[in-house]
């Protein structure tokens, strides 16, 4: 009964270590979304509720890249704290081996990867995009914007041009209206709109007012050139919206799309081949680093429970050396792979298996040894 015991025990300190460490590590990450975000979007205005939910779809990325951070640092304290207060030791001369006191710790290891596997693959992506997409509406619902003379403006769909602009009555001369219909990625309708003045009013988060006077509407077919629109008006007006709903869907980023839709695009085929290479190093790289956990607990256990002369502080130190080895490799490996094809994709596992020998020959070393 002894064993259970002291696993509850170590996986007590090692918990309150974990949820310290992932608290920090997320409000971090959280911190730093959160300004980047908003310098996006500060010039344009924005509205909080499409930032809160930006930031809300991001936290299962946040918390699987914080993670295996919080799990190294966690271990190497949790043991660390117990190696200076001699209850390792003590465990030891209780005839219990290494394997039994950390079997919790390498248990919960198991539990983070495979937690890992599932976010990465596909909560992950799907969280980003709609995080993307809220960051994209934000953006684009702007609550203000400043018109200047002589500048082509998109708005939405529309491009606007005006050759005069008076910021403070809203008034403008030689007007300039563009908008492009898409049928797919090919322009099918390209509409003009020339006017000799105008007026503009800024409609909180829906758009721009126009007015126009004095002009020419004109709508050309790119399919068919001979078939063509014109007509004149001596009045007009319409709302060009600052977010569009009618144009063509935003490209996903490889991240914002889960594994089996990378696999299944790969299958498909991509006439682009440094996309191809993209979507496969996305794909092996998510597989990586979802091992983080198990290979960080290979590695830190022996080194966390030889901590018990060198004082806290060294898991710190600790910590920061094996995410910079581990990580600086992966990113070499996935830059490698993308330049030499016969590299991928084992040059991803590569420092999952450099840190694992590592681990390895630390438990033989300090933890069999003893």
């Amino acid at each position: 009964m002894a064993v259970p015991i002291a696993r509850l025990y170590l996986l007590k300190v090692f918990s309150k270590f974990l949820g310290l460490s992932l608290f920090v590590f997320v409000s971090l990450l959280v911190m730093l979304n959160f300004v980047q975000i908003v310098n996006q979007g500060v010039l344009a205005g924005f509205s909080f509720y499409f930032l809160a939910k930006s930031i809300l779809f991001l936290l299962p990325n946040i918390v699987a890249t914080s993670l295996p951070l919080a799990f190294l640092l966690a271990m190497l304290l949790s043991l660390g704290q117990m190696s200076q207060d001699g209850e390792i030791i003590a465990l030891r001369a209780g005839g219990f081996s290494f394997h039994e006191i950390l079997s919790c710790v390498f248990w919960a290891s198991v539990a983070a990867s495979l937690l890992l596997l599932l976010v990465n693959n596909w909560l992950g992506p799907a969280a980003l995009r709609r995080s993307t997409d809220y960051t994209v509406s934000m953006l684009n619902r702007v609550t203000k914007i400043e018109l200047k003379p002589r500048t082509f403006q998109k708005i939405s769909d529309w491009v606007l041009y005006a050759g005069e602009v008076d910021a403070l009555s809203g008034d403008m001369r030689s007007v300039k209206l563009v908008r492009r219909i898409n049928k797919g990625e090919a322009p099918a309708f390209v509409t003009k709109i020339n006017a000799a003045d105008g007026r503009y009013r800024v409609v909180r988060e829906k758009g721009l007012e126009i007015e126009l006077a004095s002009g020419q509407f004109s709508q050309t077919d790119c399919a068919d050139a001979e078939k063509l629109l014109y007509g004149k008006f001596s009045s007009y007006k319409t709302l060009l919206p600052f977010f569009s709903s009618s144009g063509p869907g935003r490209k996903l980023n490889q991240r914002e799309i889960s594994t089996p839709g990378l696999l299944a695009r790969l299958r498909e085929g991509i006439s682009d081949p440094q996309i191809a290479a993209k979507y496969r190093i996305e794909a092996a790289s998510r597989f990586a680093l979802a091992l983080a956990p198990l290979v960080f607990f290979l590695v830190g256990a022996p080194l966390g429970v030889a901590l018990d002369k060198r004082g806290r502080s060294a898991g710190f130190g600790l910590t920061l050396l094996i995410i910079f080895f581990y990580y600086g490799l992966t990113i070499t490996g996935m830059v490698l792979a993308r330049k030499y094809d016969a590299l991928f994709p084992w040059i991803i596992f590569v420092p999952a298996l450099l840190t694992g020998a590592a681990g390895g020959w630390l438990w033989r070393r300090r933890l069999y040894a003893k």
